[in-house]
């Protein structure tokens, strides 16, 4: 199955939820003009990133009115967001959000908020527990936030449930240059290479770019495809909208020629790791 994928590398307006929505709004329609199947937005692209105690005031239920404009697109073409979420628990989410076919198919809190150096997520956001599955008629997705990425136990989880696009939504702020490329991107990028060649999958990556309380963000979104092969990717520091087209094909192929899958015992994986957690 051939199909478009279009990344929407925005910069977002902190704190401003109806200019970002607006902005939402006029990529997606970009993106159905461009016959696009998924249009994917970074993290937390409704709000902005540096938002501290004004998290609380802008948070939304899912299901808030709100996004009515986005769930009506939805029935055009499937859309992946960030916001910020108020739980149904009372806690606050750095959350993602999957719509297709006028509905909310799915929320994603983020499993890994870094509180280290310039991240403190931890002293705003909760942490989620749930990785999510998410059964489309392109195949089986997953989306993750930003530092999710860098861990390879979730991406595991994905391997393990015949996951074929992983939908990575992210804030990767700036820290260097080497020679002409962020050094946060190599970094992105061997990660990329090694989930898509060992767990034969599609990476969609997207990064926002642009500026909050003097954090820059910038850019490079890709999606990468089971045999390794950069598909699109965008420039670097540019709000843009590219597009990409993928082929499932590319699973099978990936499969037949390297088929780890097929040799897994996942319910000996996981005895193992239950005498390692009890050990602990």
């Amino acid at each position: 199955m051939k199909f478009k994928i279009s990344l929407a590398q925005i910069n977002p307006k902190l704190g401003s939820i109806e200019e970002n929505l607006a902005k939402h709004i006029e990529f997606t329609n970009r993106a159905i003009s461009e016959n696009s199947k998924v249009v994917v937005f970074p993290e937390l692209s409704i709000t902005g990133y540096m938002l501290k105690d004004l998290s609380f005031d802008i948070a939304l239920p899912y299901n808030a009115q709100f996004f009515e404009p986005l769930k009506t697109l939805s029935k055009e073409i499937d859309i992946i967001l960030g916001f910020v979420e108020k739980g149904e628990d009372k806690i606050i989410y750095n959350s993602s959000m999957y719509l297709s076919k006028g509905e909310v198919k799915s929320v994603y809190r983020k499993m890994f908020p870094p509180t280290h150096g310039m991240f403190e997520e931890l002293r705003f956001f909760g942490r989620g527990k749930d990785f999510i599955k998410i059964e489309t008629d392109y195949g089986n997705a997953t989306v993750i936030i930003c530092r999710d990425f860098f861990h390879p136990t979730l991406l595991s989880l994905a391997y393990a449930s015949n996951i074929d696009f992983v939908f990575a939504i992210s804030n990767m702020p700036l820290r260097g240059l080497k020679e002409n490329t962020p050094q946060i991107q190599t970094a992105v990028e061997t990660a990329s290479s090694t989930y898509t060649n060992f767990f034969s999958l599609f990476v969609v990556y997207v990064n926002r770019v642009g500026f909050d309380d003097g954090l820059g963000f910038y850019g490079g979104s890709f999606i990468q495809s089971p045999l390794g092969k950069k598909l699109v990717q965008a420039p670097l520091f540019e709000e843009t909208l590219v597009s990409g087209t993928v082929d499932t094909e590319d699973i099978y192929k990936k499969r037949a020629v390297f088929p780890l899958i097929r040799e897994e015992d996942f319910s000996n994986l996981l005895r193992n790791f239950k005498n390692i957690v009890e050990e602990k």
